[in-house]
C-alpha cells in the first residue's frame, strides 16, 4: 500500500439492528462513495454485551468488495477508538463504526494551498443539534 497524506477525517458511530452490516448500510455507504463525497478510510462493527465489555469485529472484507466497497487503510481504527465510542452505546446494541475521509474538503484544502490560504480550523456539529438550533431559530422569529 502507498502511504499518503490525509485530509480531515471523520468517525460515524451508526446503530445496526443485528450484528451484521445490513444491505441498506451498505448500499447508503456505495452512494457516497460512488458519488465522490467520501472515501472510507476503515470500518469496524460494534457490540456491547454488557455494560463493562465491548467487541469488536473487522468486516468482511468479501463482503465489502462484493458490495464495490473497500477500505483505504484498513486497521487505522484502533481499539481505543472502538472503547471510546463502545461506551456510548446502550447495552445489548451493535454498531458499524466508520471512519472516513471527506474528499470535497481534501480538494478544498488542496485549492487552498495552491494559492497560499489554509484552512485554521474546521468544527464540526453533530445534526440534532444543528437542527434544534434551527428550530429554536423558527419558532423565535
Amino acid at each position: 500500500m502507498t502511504l499518503r497524506a490525509l485530509g480531515d477525517v471523520e468517525f460515524f458511530v451508526v446503530r445496526l439492528d443485528t450484528d451484521h452490516l445490513s444491505p441498506h448500510a451498505l448500499e447508503a455507504l456505495l452512494r457516497q462513495v460512488e458519488a465522490g463525497a467520501v472515501r472510507i478510510l476503515d470500518l469496524l462493527l460494534i457490540r456491547r454485551p454488557a455494560l463493562q465489555e465491548f467487541s469488536l469485529s473487522e468486516v468482511d472484507a468479501d463482503e465489502f468488495a462484493l458490495a464495490g466497497l473497500g477500505l483505504q487503510t484498513p486497521g487505522i481504527v484502533c481499539e481505543d477508538d472502538v472503547r471510546h465510542f463502545a461506551a456510548a452505546l446502550p447495552v445489548g446494541s451493535s454498531a458499524m463504526l466508520v471512519l472516513v475521509e471527506p474528499t470535497w474538503a481534501e480538494q478544498f484544502s488542496a485549492d487552498l494551498t495552491f494559492h497560499g490560504e489554509a484552512i485554521m480550523a474546521t468544527q464540526l456539529i453533530p445534526a440534532a443539534i444543528a437542527n434544534a438550533v434551527l428550530d429554536a431559530t423558527i419558532t423565535t422569529s
